[in-house]
């Protein structure tokens, strides 16, 4: 009898170990260039005139358990959660209302001053740095980040604040010719300089990005005229170059534009189209998984937690099924659509890639609410991305033009990038 009391308290403690909560992670930076994953550390191969974006997002401390209190912090029986988002919980312990809330998150980007880096100024916390690598002769540079967040948590008449500061760096090796004296996405120019081939070249440079914009918001008026401002700019420009050429034969300028204005939005036609097709198959997803979990619940059967896990992973197998840039594509054409809304973690008080569920009854209620707002939202979601969809295949038009311009000039090189 010993034998078997010893027995069931080891067992006893093993299920009581499973299923405590975990320590949080050390305060750590998550680091993307246009979308895509870049450990801390690494190095980075770019162009000069290349432009890129810079996603740093701070992970671990007092946000794991924000995002996922059922994973970090060990409920008791009376525990109930209020009311949680991404940057604020509130939740009750017996009849102690509790608060955690994120006031503050600083986010510094740093480096040596060869490169530039331009904060997207939109979003509230300055999370995005836009990096150019401009011309001239450098080949090693860096970007430092360190983010501190600042939390609050409220208990009462009482409060206190906690600080979670990480930092991450990735290094740039830039390759180019060392002659070069202008460069952009666009346009690099080597040889002779002058300061008035230089300002038109900014301002051809300035028109491709105005074009660009002007297509991504489908505002296809605005488009044509500002091509007809690109093609003067570019008759200015070929101008001052013969001219000068003309002067003094030695001082020719070798021009090199790469691309059109619409390469980018011509790009994501494909992939906005998989979004469409994603989005008819996640409502076949939702109306799936919503009649399973009410069948389960009308069953009268104790539901386990591998029945719910069951249940979220064709979401989260539907979500990773995504085109990688599959966030960026929503907030460019489609841009009340909230991330968030689509995510399942999101919604969740329990980290599910880790397959366990410490409080079932809170499991269940998050997901429930979460395929509630789905149904209500997919249809309104799905209106919105075939539109954006069908716009997206009326800049086609404007790219033929434009295509069929730059094939033409005489006085420059040019490469198309479809090729």
């Amino acid at each position: 009898m010993k034998r078997i009391a010893v027995l069931c308290l080891i067992l006893g403690s093993i299920l009581t170990q499973t299923m405590a909560a975990e320590p949080f992670r050390e305060p750590f930076i998550q680091l993307f260039i246009d979308g895509k994953l870049m450990e801390s550390g690494s190095d980075f191969e770019v162009n000069k005139g290349d432009q890129f974006t810079l996603l740093a997002q701070l992970k671990g401390g007092r946000s794991d358990f924000v995002w996922y209190p059922d994973t970090y912090f060990d409920f008791s029986s009376d525990t109930k959660i209020i009311s949680k988002g991404n940057k604020k919980i509130v939740y009750q312990e017996g009849d102690q209302v509790k608060t955690w809330e994120l006031l503050s998150e600083n986010v510094e980007f740093e480096s040596d001053n060869k490169i530039k880096l331009e904060i997207v100024q939109e979003l509230a916390n300055k999370q995005v740095v836009e990096v150019t690598i401009p011309a001239g002769n450098i080949e090693k540079s860096y970007i430092k980040v360190t983010i501190v967040s600042t939390w609050q948590f409220t208990e009462g008449d009482t409060t206190r604040l906690e600080e979670n500061t990480a930092d991450a760096i990735i290094h740039l090796d830039i390759n180019g010719n060392e002659n070069e004296w202008f460069a952009t996405p666009n346009i690099k120019a080597s040889g002779f300089k002058s300061n008035s081939i230089e300002d038109e070249l900014k301002g051809i440079q300035s028109s491709f990005d105005k074009i660009e914009d002007l297509l991504t918001n489908f505002d296809f008026p605005s488009v044509q005229a500002e091509i007809r401002n690109l093609q003067s700019l570019m008759r200015e420009l070929e101008t001052q170059v013969r001219k000068i050429e003309a002067e003094t034969p030695t001082n020719a300028t070798d021009i090199y534009f790469k691309g059109t204005p619409s390469d980018e939005v011509i790009k994501d036609i494909s992939s906005f189209k998989e979004l469409a097709e994603d989005w008819n198959e996640l409502e076949t997803i939702i109306e799936e998984q919503a009649d399973e979990l009410n069948k389960l619940e009308q069953s009268g059967d104790k539901i386990k937690r591998r029945d719910l896990l069951s249940l979220i992973k064709p979401l989260i197998k539907w979500q990773e099924s995504l085109p990688s840039n599959a966030e960026s594509l929503l907030n460019t054409y489609t841009k009340d659509i909230d991330w968030t809304d689509v995510i399942v973690q999101s919604a969740l008080s329990f980290d599910p890639e880790k397959d366990r569920i410490n409080k079932l009854d809170l499991a269940m209620n998050d997901f429930k609410e979460f395929l509630s707002r789905r149904t209500q939202q997919i249809q309104v979601e799905k209106k919105k991305i075939n539109y954006a969809s069908t716009r997206l295949q009326a800049v086609k038009i404007f790219d033929g033009m434009l295509l069929g311009y730059f094939s033409s000039i005489n006085f420059a090189k040019w490469e198309n990038t479809r090729e």
